[in-house]
């Protein structure tokens, strides 16, 4: 014989048991009712963002009138819940924040995928071996200026999602994060009148006059995945960055807004700048590549 006992809501209870046979004896078991979100989060930080829980375990985001950084934001190290590993695992949430926040889950520093404005629902799996999950949100979106909202964000088992819960921990303390600029490096170099010089994490300045078309190029190996590639307005036509696959196929050009970039197989990919003949350019600039998921 089997007893099956559903929590109506998170939380300490006990489970009385009666004999049927024997009506004076009677058993109360300690129960504990856990949440169906498996996430973590609490009280962050950092990048100019500050994250608070809310009275009903959401948490709201405010940064005030000050802008949080590209693809930077706040991040919770969580531990590994047991059996979960290796199962089917579903992230979502629901809210709307001014200003797009990108919500990703990490394995070891890997991205196991992610969900933000266009995108929920997002199937993911922990991979054995993993000693270190991580709940990421950045603001992406070149635009997105100050951020101020709530969110309510849920990491359960199976392929469906329901409605969200209150996360057993809400006290989990947060620090700053920012996802990789995944851009390959270019050199210091002068050709044909321009001369590019780094400027230090991931900038670059351009000076001169172009006496003939070139390009400035790179490779870099790129895993599968969902990548964001956002705008990067040199000289909008003339003078421009740009991403190319190993057959010549331009996949994004600088001058494009915020562009979702998949890559269906891990394979080399070109990195460039080019440059039109007569025409002058003085301009610093970053070109950024992100993996979403």
């Amino acid at each position: 014989m089997g007893i099956s006992v559903t929590g109506v809501k998170p939380g300490n209870t006990t489970v009385t048991i009666n004999s049927k046979t024997s009506p004076n004896i009677s058993k109360k078991v300690p129960v504990t009712v856990k949440s169906r979100n498996l996430l973590a989060y609490g009280p962050a930080s950092a990048n100019a963002l500050t994250v608070t829980v809310a009275q009903d375990g959401s948490l709201d985001f405010d940064s005030g009138t000050e802008s949080v950084p590209l693809y930077k934001g706040v991040r919770w190290e969580l531990d590994v819940p047991e059996g979960i590993v290796g199962v089917p695992l579903i992230l979502s949430y629901t809210g709307d924040v001014p200003g797009t926040l990108v919500i990703g889950l990490y394995a070891n520093g890997n991205s196991l995928g992610g969900v933000y404005q266009g995108k929920n629902n997002t199937a993911v799996t922990i991979p054995k071996g993993t000693t270190r999950v991580e709940l990421r949100i950045l603001r992406g979106g070149v635009t997105a200026g100050s951020v101020s909202g709530n969110l309510k964000i849920q990491l359960e088992l199976g392929n469906t999602a329901h409605d969200w819960m209150r996360p057993d921990n809400t006290s989990l303390r947060g620090g700053g994060s920012e996802l990789t600029n995944l851009w390959p490096e270019h050199q210091a170099r002068t050709s044909f009148g321009i001369t590019l010089t780094p400027l230090g994490n991931g900038e670059y300045k351009l000076a001169g006059t172009c006496s003939q078309s070139f390009n400035i190029e790179t490779t870099r190996e790129l895993e599968a995945g969902t990548y964001l590639a956002p705008q990067c307005q040199i000289d909008s036509y003339a003078t421009y960055v740009e991403i190319q696959d190993s057959t010549g196929k331009t996949l994004w050009r600088g001058y494009q807004r915020d562009t979702e970039i998949a890559i269906p197989k891990a394979r080399t990919y070109k990195f460039r700048i080019r440059f039109s003949p007569g025409k002058t350019v003085d301009a610093t600039f970053t070109p950024r590549l992100y993996k979403l998921d």
